[in-house]
């Protein structure tokens, strides 16, 4: 009797860690419509940006609704998309993919599929959405030099 007791509280905790997990993942999918937006230099009033790296070799840029909060770090700038800085961060995004990658827009989702942002990148993300904290952090890609 005991060890079924033992076997569904572990399984029952297991249940739950998985399910506490997955409820902060957002996710990322590629939409032309995205990447069409960035290559024209059109931005959403209602998102704030950020880009990945320096100014002159970045990575990426992330693009989210302003309810969102994100914290890259110390390799995350604020990107002000009526600065100058925005076309040519963006112009370099597209110019210079990582080796063997083409830059790519993408929609982001929260962990209810819902529309939160856009990333334009030729790396690919992964994105963890906080719900209670509507806090959002992304994990990218990385590739070695030929």
């Amino acid at each position: 009797m005991y060890r079924k007791h033992f076997l569904f509280v572990v399984i029952l905790g297991a249940a739950l860690a998985v399910a506490c997990t997955m409820a902060n993942i957002g996710s990322v999918r590629t939409n032309p419509e995205v990447t069409r937006q960035f290559e024209n230099l059109e931005i959403n009033p209602n998102y704030r940006y950020w880009y990945l790296n320096q100014e002159n070799n970045p990575f990426g840029v992330i693009g989210l609704d302003r309810e969102y909060g994100f914290d890259g770090g110390p390799l995350w700038r604020a990107l002000d998309p009526d600065s100058p800085a925005f076309k040519k961060v963006v112009g370099l995004v597209e110019s210079f993919p990582v080796p063997n990658s083409v830059t790519t827009g993408y929609n982001i989702f929260d962990h209810q599929a819902r529309p939160i942002g856009v990333w334009y990148s030729s790396l690919s993300a992964g994105i963890t959405v906080d719900p209670a904290a509507k806090a959002v952090s992304v994990a990218t890609s990385t590739w070695r030099k030929p």
